[in-house]
């Protein structure tokens, strides 16, 4: 069988043993496609009050000296940068070719579709709605594209769900990594509260996208992973 082989809509998808219910993706479940919707909906009204009564609040409350209190988002803010993590996903994917460790390069790869799917879907998001940014003199410089939604919370939000679909026991510190970075976009004044929340979202929906389409059309790649 090739890496990725599809199927016909005739026939059935071949059960693998060791595919638990807990590695089966969220979408191929219809409490999961449920979850996911209810998501996608739920975040409109947030979004929508968040952007009339909060966004310029935040921003207002925001100062150059109150940012330089909070210098260490500096470094934070690189852990929601896509090209590193495309460019380690992408070593390991080599290394588990070199290595013959199928689950690395599995797992490598979803990694890589996810943050280039959801970095796909933020660009086109971008220059559909062509928000400023809060600050285009931000105190942490941060390129000149355009705000709504946030790349950054994207990636980090991508990266953190296939880690924590890998190892669920890290749940709390990706969930810290991802809401420093969010706070980094938004203390920084290079995103709104609304641009962060929409990448969020995006960044997840995404990953999961990824992944029923990965254990769809390559059955049995999450079978020997737990």
């Amino acid at each position: 069988m090739s890496f990725i082989e599809p199927y016909t809509q005739s026939e059935l998808r071949p059960e693998y043993v060791g595919e638990s219910l807990r590695l089966k993706p969220l979408l191929a479940t219809a409490w999961g496609r449920a979850l996911v919707a209810g998501i996608l909906v739920g975040t409109m009204p947030v979004v929508l009050v968040s952007w009339i009564y909060f966004d310029q609040q935040l921003l207002g409350k925001s100062n150059e000296q109150e940012i330089a209190q909070w210098a260490f988002l500096r470094s934070i803010g690189i852990l929601g940068d896509a090209l590193p993590w495309l460019c380690v996903s992408g070593s390991f994917i080599l290394i588990g070719f070199l290595c013959k460790r199928r689950d690395i390069v599995a797992w490598a790869g979803f990694a890589c579709l996810s943050i280039a799917l959801s970095g796909v879907v933020v660009n086109l998001v971008k220059f559909i709605f062509m928000r400023n940014r809060p600050n285009w003199q931000g105190v942490i410089p941060d390129g000149g594209s355009f705000a709504f939604p946030s790349g950054h919370a994207s990636t980090i939000c991508a990266v953190a769900t296939v880690l924590i679909l890998r190892w669920p026991k890290i749940f709390p510190v990706a969930l810290v990594l991802v809401a420093l970075v969010a706070m980094n976009r938004i203390v920084s004044l290079n995103h709104h509260l609304t641009d962060v929340i929409v990448g969020v979202v995006l960044g997840l929906v995404s990953t999961f996208v990824v992944q029923w389409c990965w254990w769809k059309y390559n059955p049995g790649t999450f079978a020997d992973m737990e």
